[in-house]
């Protein structure tokens, strides 16, 4: 074994990371407390490190770092490893690649539990509105016919429809409402009857989650207009995976983010991939999209070179992800129209960046693809806009050009 293959074992093993391997000018751009929290995020993904191969793939090239595979009974990682004269580590580069072993059974499911819970509630909206149709007393159909049209929201703006198809939404929440439509029209006809608390209190659940939905759907005022944009997925069927306020956007947390959206595309069916869960980054329909400019601008900063991220194909599992920066590959638009407006389109592919610093871009101008790089767990497009105040930075929202009262919130369709 050489030494570069020593001293990745040596980092990869231990009770803990040994700084002493590292060379001084690379503790000066990495620092220990970085390297043990890439360690801590890889070694429930690795298990117990197999072995540590020369990656023959990457091609015999004497100028660059040392190229290896480490297999581990969890994962195979691509590994960049480079010493000096004192076999000292001056070059690390870890990068997790698709596991070539068959996924479990158990694996598999764990993998659909995502999609369970969704589909449990299209049953549950089903089931309630079947009930007011069966009902044999007034005070039954009643506390059935209670609960349906807060299901009917809580599907209809909560259930992520797009893992099996976004079609299916109209049909399966239109069958529930004509269910429910029967079970009224059956009121005059039947007996007062008694009972129904546990109805009233599940009806009354699935308001206050509707109530939760609806509130969480509307935006927080921002402080400067609407910039507007155009598609910037041109082609595309585009939905809105994350968008609105903060009940349906994870991002309306973070500050300068708060009007932030993720974009996905559909296939024909509606899904945004083949499968519900799958592992293959080019299964998901985004990946590979061109990304064009939504708005006329200058760039003001490019990064490209990130590896893609391994798909986290079920919200139940940790991601499975690489040190990067948290937009992956991207790019910043200052915005002509906008003032001092940025707008970043970020988690690009790797190489399709198709545009340099200080370059002018018009709108509709291919500026590159859909990737899965940076802080993400599947290929999406990422955009948000900000601009600088008084020395800060202040969100700013956006809005689709030919219609700018209509809210972005997840669900929605960015094309039409």
């Amino acid at each position: 074994m050489d030494v570069e293959q020593e001293r990745l074992r040596d980092y990869l093993t231990g009770s803990r990371p040994d700084h002493s391997l590292f060379a001084p000018e690379f503790l000066a751009e990495v620092t220990g407390e970085e390297l043990a929290e890439l360690r801590r995020e890889l070694r429930p993904l690795l298990g117990r490190v197999w072995t540590i191969e020369p990656d023959d793939a990457a091609g015999a090239d004497e100028a660059s770092p040392g190229r290896y595979r480490v297999r581990c009974p969890r994962a195979v990682v691509e590994a960049r490893v480079a010493v000096d004269g004192r076999g000292l580590i001056t070059e690390l580069l870890l990068e997790p690649v698709p596991a070539e072993r068959p996924r479990s059974v158990g694996e598999r499911l764990r993998d659909l539990r995502g999609p369970a819970i969704a589909l449990g509630f299209l049953l549950v909206l089903l089931a309630m509105a079947v009930d007011s149709v069966l009902a044999g007393s007034r005070a039954g159909t009643l506390a059935a016919l209670a609960g349906v049209p807060a299901l009917a929201v809580v599907c209809w703006f909560g259930v992520p429809w797009s893992w099996a198809s976004q079609y299916a939404r109209l049909p399966v929440v239109a069958a529930a409402l004509v269910l429910a439509a029967v079970g009224l029209a059956r009121l005059p006809g039947l007996p007062t009857g008694r009972g129904g608390y546990l109805r009233l209190a599940f009806a009354g659940s699935a308001w206050l989650a509707a109530a939760a939905i609806l509130r969480g759907l509307r935006e927080a005022p921002g402080e400067r207009a609407p910039l507007l944009i155009a598609n910037p997925l041109p082609g595309s069927r585009v939905l809105i995976g994350q968008g609105g306020g903060g009940g349906v956007n994870h991002h309306a947390g973070h500050p300068v983010q708060r009007y932030a959206l993720d974009l996905l595309c559909l296939n024909r069916f509606g899904a945004r991939a083949r499968g519900p869960a799958p592992r293959r980054l080019a299964a998901y329909q985004a990946y590979g999209a061109t990304v064009a400019a939504p708005c006329a601008g200058t760039v003001l900063a490019v990064l490209d070179g990130q590896a893609d991220q391994p798909v986290q194909a079920s919200p139940f599992e940790p991601a499975p992800q690489v040190r990067q920066h948290a937009y992956g590959n991207h790019l910043l638009l200052r915005v002509e129209a906008g003032g001092e407006v940025v707008l970043a389109l970020a988690h690009l592919r790797a190489g399709s960046l198709r545009v340099a610093v200080g370059e002018r871009v018009e709108v509709g101008q291919p500026l590159a693809e859909v990737g899965n790089s940076g802080n993400t767990t599947e290929p999406h497009l990422h955009l948000h806009a900000a601009a600088r105040v008084g020395g800060e930075l202040v969100p700013v929202p956006v809005r689709l050009v030919g219609r700018p009262g209509r809210t972005p919130w997840r669900g929605r369709r960015l094309d039409r």
